[in-house]
This record gives C-alpha cells, structure tokens and sequence, in this order.
C-alpha cells in the first residue's frame, strides 16, 4: 500500500487487523483450528505530512510563484526527512501523469521552468 498519509496507513491496518480477528480467522480455524494468521511489514516509507511551518515548501513556493502545496498520492523519500526534522517539499518538472509508465516524458517547456527555479534558488542561497 502506498498511504499518502500516516492516518491512512494506520486506518488500513487497523481494518485488515480487524478482518483478519473477526472474520478471516474464525472460518479458518472451523475447517482447521489450529490456523493463525500472521502479517510482517515487509517494506514501508513514511508519506509526507503537510505542516503549517515548512521553510523549504515556503522557499519553493516563492521561487516558482505558486500559491499553494498539497499531498501527493506516491510514495518519495520526503516522509524519512521528515521523520528527521527536516522540513521537505516535494518538488520538480513533469506531471505525474506522464511519470512512470511506457512513453514518460517532460516537456522542454516544463525543464526550462525548472531550470529558472534552479537558477532563482542558486541565487538566493549565495
């Protein structure tokens, strides 16, 4: 599962816990009762929280002109940085639309726009 929030990890392991206890269990162990059912974690990344106080979210905003930050629904490393204390955006050219599939592709237009945030951020942290 890929939660775009910690909430929503936790709702989703709570229910299959609860499916798993009450309804999934009992029916196995009527044909066999010595069953059990076990789950392992076997790889998780943290999703990205927004935060009211974030200076690199604040810093991207101004350099791009955007006037707003959302969650996105794909897992990144920003939750681990975050879990860090660090404050992280999550940020670059392309839409996630094209992202990830046969074709991927970003624009020349939309890496000319990075490019100028790049430079814009260059110039800001000297």
């Amino acid at each position: 599962m890929r939660p775009v929030r910690k909430s929503d990890a936790l709702y989703v392991k709570d229910a299959l816990h609860h499916f798993c206890t009450h309804t999934l269990l009992p029916e196995m162990q009527a044909v066999y009762p010595e069953s059990r059912v076990e789950t392992q974690v076997i790889g998780e990344v943290d999703g990205l929280e927004t935060t009211r106080d974030n200076e690199a979210r604040d810093l991207v905003m101004e350099l791009t002109g955007a006037n707003g930050a959302d969650v996105v629904p794909f897992g990144t490393e920003a939750g681990i940085f975050q879990s860090l204390g660090l404050d992280v955006v999550v940020c670059g050219p392309g839409s996630i639309d094209q992202a990830h599939k046969p074709d991927e592709y970003v624009s020349i237009d939309q890496m000319r726009q990075c490019l100028d945030m790049l430079q814009r951020l260059a110039t800001k942290l000297v």
